[in-house]
């Protein structure tokens, strides 16, 4: 992606002409610079305003579908990109996206699959062979379309069925289980710490002490005339309770909330 300052006179009034009229993603798209180059180093301390009308329409230059172009993209939406469909017609996305909502078009269940076939092969060959280097991850792309377009298969190594283990040969499954459960492990520990100095939770693991511990703590409000409800977790008390502060500070360390009871 450029950098905005590498934008010529030239690209810059027409920038500047088209951004009242098209959304931020598609001036992104065609002059290749950030949205936040756009809105924040070029728009806000230029002055320029967008039409919210004109953009809500979609409609970048006066650009009007004909009849047989809109029976093309009623025929072919389902099974072709969006990218393909605005540059074979010049519209913007908001367009296309009325004109989806008004002939309920949607895409087939075998272009989603294509598609998440596609992009998950790229990204395992990436991941696996080229890690994150964007030179090779555009080798690897270029690699996998002329091997689709020799007729080759681009699936070599994703079976229908395969486990994991099989997947990702043993030792790297091994790894990539000691790694989860090192994460897990990290997770509980850090809660467990949170719980103890009375913070709340991160995560929505159950990690409080239960059972017959807390049935316990539970009694000792109960002696003390807290009122506490069977099966809950919820300790209020009254000016009949006889209060201890140290019950009351250590009862999170068992799930159990302390509160005032309201009156009546």
């Amino acid at each position: 992606m450029r950098n905005y300052r590498d934008l010529t006179d030239e690209e810059l009034a027409e920038l500047e002409r088209l951004y009242p009229v098209t959304t931020n993603r598609e001036l992104s798209r065609q002059f290749d610079i950030s949205i936040d180059a756009i809105r924040d180093s070029l728009a806000r301390p230029r002055g320029w305003k967008k039409d919210r009308k004109a953009v809500l329409i979609g409609n970048r230059n006066g650009k009007t579908l004909t009849e047989d172009e809109v029976q093309w993209v009623v025929q072919h939406y389902k099974h072709t990109k969006n990218e393909d469909i605005l540059r074979k017609f010049g519209i913007g996305e908001c367009q296309l996206h009325r004109l989806a909502r008004r002939y309920g078009l949607k895409k087939s269940r075998q272009f989603l699959k294509k598609v998440r076939s596609e992009n998950y092969v790229i990204s395992e060959i990436v991941r696996q062979e080229y890690g994150l280097d964007s030179q090779r991850a555009e080798n690897a792309r270029r690699q996998w379309a002329e091997r689709k377009a020799s007729g080759l298969p681009h699936n070599v190594g994703f079976k229908k069925g395969e486990s994991n283990k099989t997947r990702f040969g043993e030792e790297r499954f091994a790894e990539i289980i000691a790694k989860a459960r090192a994460s897990r492990n990290e997770t509980i520990r850090k809660d467990k710490m949170r719980i103890r100095w009375g913070l709340p939770q991160k995560s929505k693991l159950k990690l409080v002490s239960g059972g017959s511990k807390r049935s316990s703590y539970k009694h000792l409000f109960k002696k003390r005339n807290y009122i506490v409800g069977y099966g809950s977790t919820d300790i209020y008390y009254d000016e009949h309770t006889a209060r201890s502060a140290t019950l009351e500070a250590n009862a999170h360390k068992y799930g159990l909330t302390v509160m005032a009871a309201e009156e009546d």
